[in-house]
C-alpha cells in the first residue's frame, strides 16, 4: 500500500517553484523579518534625532528682553556674534554656514551710479597683465603635475646616469 501524500506536498504540487518563486516553506511568515537582529522598530536614525534637536525651542536673553528661538537659530546667532568679536574659529564656522546656505555664490550688485576712474582701470589692467588673468573668466586651479614613478624612488634613476 502506498503512503498517503502529505497535505504540504499537495499544496506544493499546485505551486510552481522557480525564478523568484521560492518554496512556500522557506518564505518569510507574516510579521517575520528577513533580518531579525536589525534595527528595532521605532528606532530613529541619527539625522532624524539631530533635526528634531535643532527644531527644539529655547529661551534666550538679549539685553533686557527674552525671546524663544529654535536651537539652530541660537547657534547661528552665537556663532555670528563671536565672529564679529574676531574669534577666528567662529568666523570660519559662520562662513561655512553661509556657503552651505548658498549665500556666498551671489555676485554683489553694482550700483549704476558708481564709476571707476581711468587711473583705477589702469591699475586693474596692469595687475591683470602682470598676473596673466583673464577678467571675464573665473580663475581655476592649475592641475597637479604628474610625477613619473621613477621620481618617487630614492636614489638616481637609470635615466639620470651620465
Amino acid at each position: 500500500m502506498k503512503p498517503k501524500p502529505s497535505r504540504r506536498a499537495a499544496e506544493d504540487a499546485a505551486y510552481e517553484i522557480g525564478y523568484c518563486k521560492p518554496p512556500k516553506h522557506t518564505q518569510f511568515k507574516p510579521g517575520q523579518s528577513g533580518h531579525p537582529d536589525g534595527r528595532p522598530r521605532g528606532q530613529r536614525n541619527f539625522r532624524t534625532v539631530v533635526r528634531e534637536a535643532l527644531k527644539e525651542k529655547i529661551t534666550i536673553r538679549e539685553g533686557d528682553r527674552t525671546r524663544t528661538v529654535s536651537k539652530m537659530d541660537a547657534i547661528i546667532q552665537v556663532t555670528f556674534n563671536k565672529a564679529l568679536k574676531a574669534d577666528a574659529k567662529a568666523l570660519v564656522a559662520f562662513l561655512q554656514f553661509v556657503r552651505w546656505a548658498g549665500l556666498m555664490d551671489e555676485q554683489p550688485e553694482l550700483s549704476s551710479t558708481e564709476t571707476i576712474s581711468e587711473e583705477d582701470e589702469a591699475i586693474v589692467a596692469g595687475y591683470i597683465e602682470r598676473h596673466g588673468l583673464n577678467p571675464h573668466t573665473e580663475r581655476t586651479r592649475r592641475p597637479k603635475q604628474k610625477t613619473s614613478p621613477t621620481s618617487k624612488k630614492r636614489g638616481k634613476s637609470p635615466e639620470d646616469k651620465p
